[in-house]
């Protein structure tokens, strides 16, 4: 794909946040039909009204396989944004109870399998694509949220196996990796963040020019540069490397 002209995509997560911005580039990019799924559908009305019938709702909430295989059933998906997720800003060790943990690990990782393996065959039969929207934090240890992490570093794990088992039949893998983007989830984080509709430009134009990893914004950057330099550091002492680099990408912003 060059671009999405007469395509159909289904986004995750569509009704906030990076999601609203990833349905507003497919349109932009020339999609046809943009499936815009999410738990709660009736959060996108507004953007169906606008959307000239392009839009079309789809209720999914991606830990429940039922939904999933109803939303897989349109068969004429071309390209399957993965964006839903969700963070888990506590300790590992201190913390007494792991089920906040499983519900990340049941989000990120276990529900973006199952909708990959529930259109990998309409993908592959109209050769068409996936991105994944991970984090940098699936590289980089998140200070605040390491289960968070441990949950993007196996997605990232899982899309690496899906693009090797898919490439001979021609269907293109991205795995985009966002630093600090201005969402209510890093609402909390200093310096100047990326807009949503930059993010998600970066993801779907990397994909369309058939990359496979994309670092889409100024932090993410950053971390790209840390891992070429210093993927040790960054697996040994995790927390020193990133502490300097939120304080490199905090004084640049100022």
């Amino acid at each position: 794909m060059t671009d999405l002209t007469n395509r159909t995509v289904l986004i995750t997560g569509a009704n906030r946040g990076l999601g609203v911005s990833l349905v507003d580039v497919a349109l932009a990019r020339g999609a046809s039909k943009v499936y815009a799924a999410a738990r709660n559908p009736e959060m996108l009305a507004e953007a169906v009204a606008a959307a000239d019938g392009r839009v079309v709702p789809v209720r999914l909430d991606v830990t429940d396989p039922a939904q999933i295989e109803e939303a897989a059933a349109v068969g004429d998906v071309d390209l399957v944004i993965s964006n839903a997720g969700i963070t888990c800003q506590v300790p590992i060790v201190a913390t007494d109870n792991i089920d906040d943990f499983r519900k990340t690990m049941e989000v990120n990782y276990f529900g973006t399998m199952n909708l990959v393996r529930a259109f990998a065959d309409q993908i592959r039969s109209r050769s068409g694509g996936f991105v994944f929207i991970l984090s940098v934090a699936a590289v980089s240890l998140s200070r605040s949220a390491p289960a968070y992490s441990a949950s993007k570093a196996a997605t990232l794990m899982l899309a690496s196996s899906v693009r090797e088992e898919l490439r001979a039949d021609g269907v293109e893998v991205t795995v985009s990796l966002p630093g600090w983007i201005d969402t209510d989830m890093a609402a909390a984080l200093p310096g100047e963040k990326a807009t949503p509709r930059e993010v998600a430009e970066r993801s779907i134009d990397g994909h369309l020019a058939g990359d496979a990893v994309v670092w889409p914004d100024r932090f993410a950057e950053l971390v790209r540069d840390t891992v070429d330099d210093q993927m040790l550091d960054l697996l040994t002492r995790p927390r020193d490397v990133m502490n300097a680099l939120a304080q490199q990408f905090t004084r640049t912003s100022a």
